[in-house]
């Protein structure tokens, strides 16, 4: 699909580098093309992946398995060893759903085994499931509506980064614990004497520790145990820099393209396949080189971290940084900059 631009209407096109959302429609796809910013202009979201990804269901089925093979006929809040997931990427969520799906069949009615167990046990399980942004928590929804019934998201849209997510945590298990505390234990000691489960977090081989040591680090009352359960690694794209050329290819007749990263290394890869870097690769280039006259090629940045990555590490300084990280926030920014060159209407 190539953007165009006529005498009645102009197509804006909006590279995401990021791999589009898998099972739902992806929220940026669903904003940009319900918000045009003008009446005679309209959104082209487009898509590049800059990871490629491996998803291990094993460490996910060794938790699982032990509790889907119990003998009760469900699977109760009490008798499983976490009070909740945290999710802080789809590829997690994939990963989990993956594992789910591998206890989807059944055998002979209730007989258990390592590839067919009881899937209707997990509708019993009725803990908080963690999630940074709202394309996690969307791709959460789908698993809790069909398997999850009893569990519920916290987070999302609320949570657009690990700290801001940490925070909540902070604030929302150990305000609810005492509803999930096991009763029958209170009741057999006479008293309130109950451990704090520990969170799973499924992640990935390369992530920051923002939550794990942030819930750690709080004060004793408040302190939260984390395991970390890696659940899918990820590498660079190998096709990376030629995607992103061919779909600039298509893109030549346009008076204005938008590129948006979503972390500090789409932002380092984006520049090498722009061109964009010396020829040590350690800054951008000065601004006499022939790679800045008539650019039409903006970036814009999905948060802070990312804006100032790009600016200490490079010098370069992205035209638009969200103020939220969301598919509102980079239209926001993106429209805020085209208001203040007369591009749009105010």
């Amino acid at each position: 699909m190539t953007a165009t631009s006529n005498g009645s209407t102009t197509s804006i096109p909006v590279l995401l580098l990021k791999n589009p959302s898998s099972g739902h429609e992806d929220p940026y796809t669903i904003h940009f093309s319900s918000n045009p910013p003008s009446p005679s202009s309209t959104y082209q979201p487009l898509y590049v992946p800059v990871l490629e990804h491996t998803s291990y269901i094993e460490p996910i089925l060794t938790i699982l398995d032990p509790f889907l093979k119990g003998g009760d006929t469900e699977l109760s809040s009490s008798s499983f060893p976490f009070g909740g997931f945290i999710f802080t990427s789809q590829r997690a969520v994939e990963a989990f759903a993956s594992a789910i799906a591998h206890f989807s069949s059944k055998v002979n009615g209730d007989t258990f085994g390592p590839e067919s167990l009881m899937l209707e046990r997990l509708e019993h399980l009725a803990i908080p499931l963690y999630a940074v942004g709202p394309a996690t928590a969307l791709s959460l929804d789908g698993i809790v509506q069909e398997y999850l019934p009893d569990c519920w998201i916290r987070g999302g849209e609320d949570a657009g980064s690990g700290e801001v997510l940490a925070d909540l945590i902070l604030r929302d298990y150990n305000a609810s614990y005492d509803k999930r505390a096991d009763k029958a234990t209170e009741e057999a000691s006479g008293e309130r004497q109950r451990k704090k489960k520990p969170l799973l977090f499924l992640t990935g081989a390369k992530h920051r520790d923002i939550i794990p040591v942030k819930l750690a680090s709080a004060p004793p009352e408040q302190r939260i145990d984390v395991e970390e359960l890696i659940v899918y690694a990820s590498t660079e794209s190998q096709s990376f820099a030629s995607d992103v050329a061919t779909v600039l290819e298509t893109l030549t007749t346009v008076p204005m393209r938008w590129i948006v990263i979503f972390s500090p290394m789409a932002g380092e890869m984006l520049l090498r396949a722009l061109a964009w870097l010396d020829e040590d690769l350690t800054k951008t280039r000065g601004p006499e080189h022939p790679c800045w006259v008539g650019r039409r090629t903006f970036i814009a940045s999905i948060g802070p971290t990312t804006r100032d990555h790009m600016k200490k590490t490079f010098g370069y300084e992205v035209d638009v940084c969200a103020g939220k990280p969301s598919p509102e926030g980079v239209r926001r920014g993106i429209e805020e900059f085209l208001r203040k060159r007369g591009l749009v209407p105010q």
